[in-house]
């Protein structure tokens, strides 16, 4: 009988470190997510690399490039500060306002006014000389977790991002690893005054819409997909999927209809097998906090132009000389202009036909 107890004893001590380490302190909270896969199609898009004709260092962080409707194009910086340039090549960034946090997404309202996606103080509305919160981060005691990008279609309302309500600013590589689809976004009507329009995302980022049609565009990351959003009722369809890279921000470029997506990695073949599988998950997030994350994927400049119907019709495809890709790709006089979340400076390539 003692070796049956001692058995026992085994298994209960086996069954209590795997119960530890599936859920014990420290723990992924895994989620059960299965993304399309890459489709090939897609991927062979960007297979002719192009060099930038113009590079500018000295800029870190610049998340979100927004043409505005004075002309001149805008950018969001890690330290806070928005910029506004003039002209290219010969013009030069100056500063045109600081947010006092993160600026990510830009917009300008149907009069002109500027509206940001501040990761750490929420939505703000540009005063003239200040800065108005119209919707607080929660550690301000407002909604949002992870503001991160927005549009402002013709009657005022604002479409907002709020990338995951699990995860804040600087935790997406969690979030990616969970797969957790919390990511919601709102329509804002005025200073605290909002609704959900639509959630469930597994990471909610890039927001546009088109002016000529009203049409909302979302990207959902950690699903390599982009949504076609109806602002009245929240319903949505599928645009593209299959990306072979995480989308980030988005533009609809207004004299071509087109939708420009920035990708600014590759899709990781190491990690997004564990989606289905959120024991294995938890799992490898142990040997994760043990060993570290396994190799990233390639970060290359990669951007894609796609119609509204979703059909690809332009990739840019540049060097990958930088630890991070691009967020941002907006086409500017005649170039296509690109910066990233984690790159230092801009680049202009040029718009191919």
């Amino acid at each position: 009988m003692a070796w049956i107890v001692r058995i026992v004893v085994v298994l209960g001590v086996l069954a209590l470190l795997v119960w530890g380490l599936l859920y014990g302190p420290g723990s992924l909270d895994a989620q059960y997510f299965d993304p399309p896969s890459t489709e090939p199609e897609l991927d062979a898009l960007f297979a002719e690399e192009q060099s930038p004709e113009l590079h500018e260092a000295g800029w870190y962080g610049a998340e979100d490039l927004e043409p505005g409707p004075d002309g001149r194009l805008y950018s969001s910086l890690a330290d806070g500060r928005i910029l506004v340039r003039e002209s290219a090549p010969e013009g030069s960034w100056s500063v045109f306002a600081d947010t006092g946090g993160r600026p990510l997404g830009l917009a300008f309202g149907p009069d002109g006014t500027l509206f940001v996606a501040d990761a750490l103080r929420g939505l703000l509305r540009h005063t003239g000389s200040d800065f108005e919160v119209w919707l607080a981060d929660e550690s301000e005691g407002g909604p949002l977790v992870f503001t991160d990008d927005l549009t402002v279609l013709a009657d005022g309302r604002v479409i907002l991002s709020d990338a995951s309500r699990r995860h804040g600013y600087g935790e997406y590589m969690t979030s990616f690893i969970e797969g957790e689809q919390t990511g919601v976004i709102y329509t804002v009507t005025g200073p605290g005054e909002y609704a959900v329009l639509a959630e469930g995302f597994g990471f909610a980022n890039g927001v546009d819409h088109d002016p000529a049609t009203g049409t909302v565009y979302v990207n959902e990351t950690w699903a390599g997909r982009v949504w076609t959003l109806d602002p009245d009722t929240g319903e949505r369809t599928v645009l593209i999927e299959g990306l072979p890279g995480y989308p980030d921000n988005l533009h609809v470029d207004e004299e071509t209809g087109l939708v420009w997506i920035a990708l600014p990695s590759r899709r990781s073949a190491e990690l997004e097998p564990l989606h289905p599988r959120p024991r294995i998950k938890r799992l490898a997030w142990r040997c994760i906090q043990v060993a570290g994350l396994p190799e990233l994927p390639p970060r290359p400049v990669m951007g894609l132009a796609v119609t509204g119907e979703g059909e690809p019709v332009y990739a840019l495809y540049g060097p990958d000389d930088q630890d991070f890709g691009i967020t941002t790709v907006v086409p500017w006089q005649g170039r296509l202009w690109t910066a990233g979340l984690e790159r230092d400076g801009f680049e202009a390539y040029e718009l191919r036909q």
